[in-house]
């Protein structure tokens, strides 16, 4: 098993059990909302659902990014870099990639300095260090970072993330 398939075999792993958390926190977010509705209903009020809510979806959409980029739905640029041939394309791509992981690196790496910063704080409802929410950040990061790596080592013409291959 060369480099590239120990890539590929941990990216899958990873994009599987992150698909599964976000199936779970979609549900959570909908159960909380729906306590919510019937709390107001009789006239009580969850004080924490909101903040968990606004974490949770703030989670679903960095974690959903790190799907969408697996599973190669952003918008791709297949048609711009396809009309100066296969090469040029190629090269487009490649600097895509590289621009993109040098993006995702810094956000990890801020994401990392800033949830270690946070750990102190405490979110205002539920009391919680606001390192818990804020982490999903380097998380993600990390996450869209193997997804990269793996793309940059697949050989010249085996797709990417960033363009989707043709069935």
């Amino acid at each position: 098993m060369n480099f590239h398939q120990r890539l590929l075999s941990t990216s899958d792993w990873v994009n599987l059990w992150v698909e599964r958390v976000l199936l779970l926190v979609g549900a959570t977010i909908s159960l909380i909302l729906f306590a919510q509705v019937v709390a107001r209903y009789v006239g009580h009020s969850l004080s924490w659902s909101e903040e968990i809510g606004r974490y949770l979806l703030v989670a679903t959409t960095f974690l959903g990014a790190t799907v969408a980029y697996k599973r190669a739905h952003f918008i791709g640029l297949a048609g711009f870099g396809a009309r100066f041939g296969t090469a040029i394309e190629q090269i487009i791509v490649r600097s895509l990639q590289l621009l993109t992981l040098g993006c995702f690196g810094l956000i990890t790496w801020y994401g990392v300095l800033y949830t270690m910063k946070a750990w102190d704080q405490t979110s205002t409802a539920v009391q919680m260090p606001m390192s818990l929410p804020i982490s999903v950040l380097p998380i993600s990061g990390g996450i869209f970072l193997l997804h990269i790596l793996t793309d940059l080592t697949r050989r010249k013409g085996a797709g990417s993330g960033l363009v989707q291959d043709s069935p």
